[in-house]
């Protein structure tokens, strides 16, 4: 048993979703992603953010795309007029 305690990933989508609703043009790979979080103050492995990520794609908050170099990034579903 692990005395650490797991991240919570609803808390982990939601700095997510807020970095992601105030920067509407942003779009980043998993690893972007983790860097963000880490110089935020949420230091957390790849795992958690794909989770984090999938609980945000499945309302339609987030979209991933293919990115360059073949990795997947995720950017919000809306526009800076809050449009999908």
């Amino acid at each position: 048993m692990s005395t650490e305690e797991e991240p919570d990933i609803a808390e982990i989508a939601d700095a997510i979703f807020n970095y992601l609703s105030e920067h509407t043009n942003a779009a980043d790979s998993l690893e972007g992603i983790a860097t963000w979080l880490r110089q935020h103050g949420h230091p957390v492995g790849l795992e958690n953010i794909r989770q984090a990520m999938e609980y945000l794609k499945a309302p339609g908050l987030v979209i991933e795309s293919p990115g360059r170099h073949g990795k997947t990034v995720y950017k919000s579903a809306y526009t800076r007029t809050g449009e999908i």
